[in-house]
C-alpha cells in the first residue's frame, strides 16, 4: 500500500509539472544532488511488488489487448540502450516496461530534469528507477553540465549489462508521427563503449509503439521490437569527431525506428492521411486475407496505405492533390453529420439495425447498473484531465488515478458497505468479481450505444436523402476506388 501511494504521488507530480512547465531554480540542484542514483539499477523488492501489481492492471484491465511483437529479439544478457518513439506520455514508458517482462533486469529511464524539482517527487522518481536529463528549455543552459554525471552513471549501468531507456525525440508527439532524434542516447552509448576501451559490445535496442486509440480504456496497444544493432563501425569516427559520430548514430537509429512504426511524415496532411488509412484498412485486410480482429494486422495495413500515398504523391502530384481534396471534403461532411467513418463502411441492413437496437434495449438494465456502479471511479480522473491542455497526458491520468487508484479504493468502499449491510463474507468475493466485469461491460456498452446512435442517424439521413450524406457516400466510394488502383499498381 505504501509503494502504491508513492506511485500515485509521483505520477501526479509528473503530470502536474507537464501541465505547468514551471522550473524553480531555488535550491533545485542542491536538493537533487542530495539524491543518490548509485544503485538505481539494482534489484528492489518494493519496486518488484509494485511492478507486479501495475503489470496486471496495465495488461489485463486498462488495455483490452497488449501485444509485444518479435519479443524474441530482446536480448536478456547484453547491455542495451533502449530507444522508442514517444506518443502517449507515461503510457509509452509503461508499455516499454512490460514489454520487457521476463527479463530480470528493470530498465532505468531518463526523463527531463524539471519534473524532479520537488524533493519528494525526486525521491519517488528515483524509486521508480528514473534519472534526470537536463535540457536548456527546462532548466537553463547553465545547468546542462549536470548531464555529465547522469550520462556517466548511465554508461556504468550499461557496463554492468543493464538497460537504459530513453525517448530520443525528447518530447512526445500527439499523433502517428516520428520527430527528430536528439543525440543524448548516442552520447551514452559511445561513452559506455569508450569506458570499456571499445572492447565491450553495446547494443541499441529499437522499439515502437502503436495504439488503436490514445484515450480511454479497453483499447489496444502494441510494442514492435526491432533487431538490436551495434555501432562499432562508428568508433573510429567517434575518436576523431564525437559529435559527428553521435549524429550519424542518431540518424541511423531514427531510420530503424521509423520502419517499425506508422509514421505520417507530412503533418499538414495528417488529417487526410489518417482518414484514408481508416477508410481503407478493412478493404486491404480483406484483399490480403488478414484477420481484421488481430491488431498487429492493422499496423501492417496502415503502413502500406501510407507508403502508397507517399508514392502516389511523387508519381502523380495532380492525382494526389485531387485525392486529398476529396478526403478533406469527406471529413467535413462526416463532421457535419455527426457520424463516424465506420458507419459508411457498413451495409444498410434492416435486420442488422433492429437486432442491434433490440440488443441495446434488452441490455439496458445491465447498462444502467454498470453505469451507476462505475461512473464515479471511471470519471474521477476527468476532474484533473479537463484542466490539462496537452491531451497526450490524459491517458496517464486515467490509468493512474482511475485504474490504479480510484478502482481499488472503490473496491474497498463497496465491499465495506456490502459487509456492513449484509454481514455476509461471500458477498465481498462476489463484489470483487462483479466490479471488474461491470467495468468491462460498462466500457463496451458505451461503445454499443454510440454505434446504435450512429446507425439511427445514418438511417434518418438515408431515408431523407440528405445531401451531405449522399455526397459523403459518393466521396468515400471514390477514395476507396482510388486506393484500390494504388494498391494494385504501386510497387510497395
Amino acid at each position: 500500500m505504501i509503494e502504491w501511494t508513492l506511485l500515485m504521488s509521483t505520477l501526479f507530480f509528473i503530470a502536474y509539472l507537464e501541465k505547468k512547465r514551471i522550473f524553480v531554480k531555488n535550491n533545485y540542484l542542491k536538493d537533487l544532488c542530495m539524491i543518490s542514483f548509485e544503485n538505481i539499477n539494482k534489484p528492489d523488492w518494493k519496486y518488484e511488488l509494485l511492478y507486479r501489481y501495475v503489470n496486471v492492471i496495465h495488461n489485463h484491465i486498462f488495455y483490452h489487448h497488449f501485444y509485444v511483437i518479435n519479443k524474441e529479439r530482446l536480448p536478456k544478457d547484453e547491455p542495451l540502450v533502449l530507444i522508442c518513439n514517444h506518443q502517449n506520455g507515461l503510457s509509452d514508458a509503461l508499455g516499454i516496461l512490460f514489454a520487457l517482462k521476463g527479463d530480470p533486469r528493470r530498465p532505468v529511464f531518463i526523463a527531463r530534469a524539471d519534473i524532479f524539482k520537488r524533493e519528494l517527487a525526486a525521491k519517488l522518481l528515483r524509486f521508480l528507477k528514473i534519472m534526470p536529463a537536463f535540457r536548456a528549455q527546462d532548466t537553463g543552459v547553465e545547468n546542462l553540465g549536470e548531464n555529465a554525471a547522469i550520462f556517466n552513471k548511465s554508461a556504468r549501468i550499461l557496463l554492468e549489462d543493464g538497460v537504459v531507456a530513453l525517448f530520443p525525440e525528447a518530447g512526445h508527439e500527439d499523433c502517428h508521427h516520428l520527430g527528430t532524434f536528439k543525440k543524448g542516447f548516442a552520447r551514452i552509448a559511445f561513452q559506455a563503449a569508450e569506458m570499456s576501451d571499445f572492447k565491450k559490445p553495446i547494443k541499441i535496442q529499437p522499439l515502437a509503439h502503436h495504439y488503436s486509440k490514445y484515450f480511454g480504456m479497453q483499447h489496444q496497444l502494441m510494442i514492435v521490437v526491432g533487431e538490436p544493432f551495434g555501432f562499432e563501425d562508428l568508433y573510429d569516427i567517434y575518436k576523431e569527431h564525437p559529435q559527428r559520430a553521435q549524429k550519424l548514430l542518431a540518424d541511423r537509429a531514427r531510420a530503424i525506428v521509423k520502419e517499425l512504426m506508422l509514421d505520417i511524415e507530412d503533418k499538414s496532411l495528417y488529417e487526410e492521411y489518417d482518414m484514408i488509412r481508416t477508410i481503407y484498412r478493412d478493404s486491404y485486410l480483406k484483399k490480403k486475407n488478414l484477420k481484421a480482429h488481430y491488431f498487429p494486422n492493422h499496423l501492417t495495413a496502415d503502413k502500406v496505405v501510407v507508403k502508397a500515398l507517399d508514392t502516389y504523391r511523387e508519381e502523380d502530384p495532380e492525382g494526389f492533390d485531387k485525392l486529398m481534396k476529396h478526403t478533406h471534403e469527406y471529413i467535413r461532411h462526416v463532421e457535419r453529420l455527426h457520424l463516424r467513418d465506420w458507419i459508411f463502411g457498413k451495409k444498410l441492413s434492416v435486420w442488422g439495425f433492429w437486432f442491434r437496437l433490440l440488443l441495446a434495449i434488452v441490455l439496458t438494465p445491465l447498462v444502467v447498473f454498470s453505469f451507476i456502479y462505475n461512473f464515479l471511479p471511471y470519471n474521477v480522473s476527468t476532474l484533473i484531465t479537463r484542466r490539462i491542455k496537452d491531451p497526450m497526458l490524459h491517458s496517464a491520468f486515467h490509468f493512474v488515478i482511475g485504474a490504479l487508484f480510484a478502482y481499488p479504493i472503490w473496491y474497498i468502499i463497496t465491499s465495506a458497505i456490502l459487509w456492513a449491510t449484509t454481514g455476509l463474507w461471500w458477498i465481498i468475493l462476489v463484489n470483487l468479481v462483479v466490479l471488474p466485469l461491470s467495468l468491462v461491460f460498462y466500457q463496451h456498452s458505451r461503445v454499443l450505444w454510440k454505434k446504435v446512435y450512429n446507425r439511427i442517424r445514418r438511417w434518418k439521413f438515408w431515408v431523407r436523402g440528405t445531401g451531405s450524406y449522399v455526397r459523403a457516400v459518393e466521396l468515400r466510394g471514390k477514395i476507396v476506388k482510388t486506393m484500390d488502383k494504388l494498391i494494385n499498381t504501386v510497387n510497395l
